[in-house]
Order: structure tokens, then sequence, then C-alpha cells
């Protein structure tokens, strides 16, 4: 999956203009010759910006700037979104649609013809730029993304649970993503790893053998994670919801721990994380919950499951540091409170509680609006 860390993800965004309670809609013609698509027939739309908050943002920005409309954001209405792959560029491109009885205004004469109101079945049967076209395919659901991070042994595997059975008695569909394929990895890699780890601090090898193997690992965990957030958007049918169970930005995290270690660099970090950027619209458009809990908790949960002891309290210290500075970063919600010295009838009535009140997960936005 190399490859996928090399491609170029643009995002674009397609408004489909419609005239309220008639089967037309506004179009017009590009007449630019240098450019893509010439003479055939598009609606408004243009590239998502590293400013815009959202995709639909990006859509309410769009239209403004290609017809002099100002639409509500409630206004926009979701239809789909499609995916073109080729030549190691993803475009994605999401399809919305607005109802108005506004007159769009012709804001650039030099690159196409006057907006017309047509017949959808009319345009249909002429030349059509794709966005358009692909529209009119099937509604999909507009897949809310819920990101659940947090330091190992803070209980997150269980909250993202709970939000799956929480959301589905809710009549959401419900998928996760999660780093599962580290445990079934056939080639026992982090296995391998922690023994190397284990090896270095008794200096049975060298800091650069060290490297090395972070380096290997952290590139496969990478790849795994871009191969199947990758796989997933490139379905036609997805859920409501996506859980996410950490993800591809979890990378940084240990990669940052790993520099604090001293056998990784900053250098490095950048060049394995170099491509990140193309993958930045998931944290825009996700919901994301740092799940925390004391760090001397973390250590008698990881004790139980025998992988450590306190020894190496330093290192988890350490791993909740960094992952403070990251929230800080991405400016995540840190959530701590006594749960863990709680009886079990107050644990699941603060499950609830911090499910349905604090988060209030059946109406989680995708975008920060």
């Amino acid at each position: 999956m190399e490859e996928l860390n090399n491609i170029k993800i643009k995002e674009y965004v397609s408004i489909i203009l419609r005239r309220p309670n008639t089967p037309k809609i506004w179009v017009n013609k590009r007449i630019n010759l240098n450019k893509e698509f010439h003479k055939h027939w598009q609606c408004p739309g243009g590239h998502v910006k590293d400013t815009d908050i959202s995709a639909k943002h990006a859509a309410q920005r769009e239209i403004l700037e290609e017809t002099g409309i100002q639409p509500e954001l409630e206004e926009l209405e979701f239809i789909r979104t499609n995916y073109y792959f080729r030549e190691k560029e993803w475009k994605i491109v999401h399809c919305y649609s607005l109802t108005t009885k506004k007159v769009p205004k012709l804001i650039e004469p030099r690159e196409i013809t006057d907006w017309q109101l047509k017949k959808i079945k009319e345009v249909q049967k002429e030349p059509v730029i794709d966005s358009l076209k692909d529209a009119f395919k099937g509604r999909q659901y507009e897949t809310k993304i819920i990101m659940i991070e947090g330091s190992c042994g803070a209980g997150k595997s269980t909250f993202v649970r709970k939000c799956k059975e929480y959301l589905t008695k809710y009549k959401k569909t419900v998928e996760i993503l999660d780093e599962s394929f580290i445990t079934k990895d056939f080639s026992k890699r982090i296995i391998n790893y922690e023994s190397s780890l284990k090896k270095y601090k008794e200096k049975e090898i060298t800091k650069e053998q060290m490297k090395e193997i972070a380096i290997e690992l952290e590139e496969w965990i990478r790849d795994k994670w871009m191969k199947q957030i990758f796989e997933f958007y490139m379905r036609d049918r997805k859920p409501s919801i996506l859980l996410m169970d950490r993800n591809l930005f979890s990378t940084l995290i240990f990669m940052k721990l790993m520099e604090e270690e001293g056998f990784f660099s900053k250098e490095k970090q950048k060049e394995v994380s170099t491509n990140y950027n193309n993958w930045s619209w998931l944290i825009r458009e996700s919901l994301v919950i740092w799940w925390k809990i004391p760090v001397e908790e973390t250590i008698k949960r990881v004790e139980k499951r025998r992988r450590t002891g306190k020894k190496d309290l330093k290192y988890y210290k350490n791993l909740d540091e960094v992952y403070r500075k990251y929230s800080e970063e991405l400016d995540i919600e840190q959530i701590l409170f006594g749960y863990n010295d709680m009886p079990p009838t107050k644990r699941r009535k603060t499950d609830e509680e911090t499910i349905t009140g604090r988060y209030n997960l059946e109406k989680v936005k995708a975008t920060k609006e």
C-alpha cells in the first residue's frame, strides 16, 4: 500500500441548485477552451480549501462565489460523496442540494455561459461533467466520524463498544475501524518490536538498529490505516456512523514518544508522515474524543494484562505527556473522572450519562458548525 501514502487527495464540492416544486435545476456550460470539460453542463462547485471548516461550509462558500446566493448551512442537503481514483490521485466530491427561489447571477462571464433552468433529464442527455452526472446515482448516508483517542489502557475499546451499542439502539448503522490488524498480524510485528525495545534498553542492540525496527513498524501501521480508510470510503454503501478506535494520526503520537525515548528523529518522523496532510480531512470532519484516565490506573491495567510493570511508569508518563501535547495541537477535549473507583451500578449510570448527555451522540455532527 505504499502507493496510498504517495497519492494526492483532492476534495471538491458539487451543489445541485433546484427550483422549488419543479424537476428543474440551474446549470451552465464551460466556455474556456483551456479547461477540462469544455462545453459540458455543470453546476456550482469547486475545491475544498484549508480554510473551510467543513465540506458543507465549502459548498456554502462556492455557491456564494459562483452565483451570488448566500444559503444557510441548514438549507444544504447532503446527497452523496463520489470518489475517483486515477494516476495516483484520489478525487473526493461531496454532493449537496439547495432548493431556492433565487436566481443565480453570472459571476464569471469569461469562463461560463449564463445560468439556465433546465429539466434534469434534458441535461443528462447532453455532455455533463462527472460531478453533476454522478450526483444522481442515488442518496447515501452522510457518514459521521467519531474518533476515540487515548493512551494505552484508557478503556477506549470499551467506550467505542458502548457507543456502538447506544447508537445502534437508536437505529443508527455503525461500523468500527481500529488497529485490530496489529493483533491479527501473523508476522507478530508488535511483539517483535516490544522484544527489540527490551533489548535496546538492555543495550543488546544499537540505537541505529532500534531506529530501523521502529521505522519499519510505523510505516507498516501507517500503510494499513490508509488501506482500510481508503477501502471503507470507496464502498458505495456506508453506515451513518463510523467509530474509529485510534486512527491514522495516532502513529504521530508514538513516533513522538519514540523521539522522547531517543531512537526516532524529528527528520524521520517528518519523512514517515510527509503525506499526512492529504488525509487531514478525516480530523476536520470528525468529533474527536480523547478518553483519558490517570497514569497510575493505566499501569494497573497493563499489569493485569501482564504487559509491563511499575518499572515502566516513566514510559507511560511520557506517553501521557505526548498525548496531552498532541491533544492541544488538535484541540481535543480531555476527559478525566474517577470512573475506576465507582461501583459497577454507578459505572453503568456514568457510561449512559457520558454517552447520552455529555456528548449527545444521537445528534452528533461531523462538522464543527
